[in-house]
């Protein structure tokens, strides 16, 4: 995905903070991506709401989740759409999967 870290840290005499660094080299590459796979889903999601000129609004996200205002006549759409679309935003060996919860709450949902 092209991403470049740079980490000075790595070559720093004192070894608490050279360890700090190393752990930030290994988590950059899996944080960063799943960052950019989030966000294009944001953005396949967002299009397909607006092509389809639903009511629905993507109002929040939180990590690795979407939350959405669903009116309650497109909750079935939404649901069948959401899924495939984030899936769909990025291909690695292992498959991306992806859950739906409807709930009136964030909490309630999972």
């Amino acid at each position: 995905w092209g991403r470049r870290l740079w980490i000075p840290e790595l070559k720093s005499p004192n070894a608490q903070v050279r360890a700090a660094a190393e752990r930030a080299a290994i988590n950059a590459p899996v944080q960063g991506s799943a960052a950019d796979v989030i966000k294009r889903a944001m953005i396949a999601v967002d299009a397909w709401i607006k092509k389809e000129e639903l009511q629905t609004r993507l109002i929040l996200q939180v990590h690795d989740e979407l939350v959405f205002e669903v009116p309650e006549n497109e909750v079935e759409r939404v649901k069948k759409a959401v899924p495939r679309l984030m899936a769909g935003v990025a291909h690695f060996e292992i498959p991306l999967l992806t859950q739906v919860g409807v709930a009136s709450n964030w909490e309630a949902a999972h």
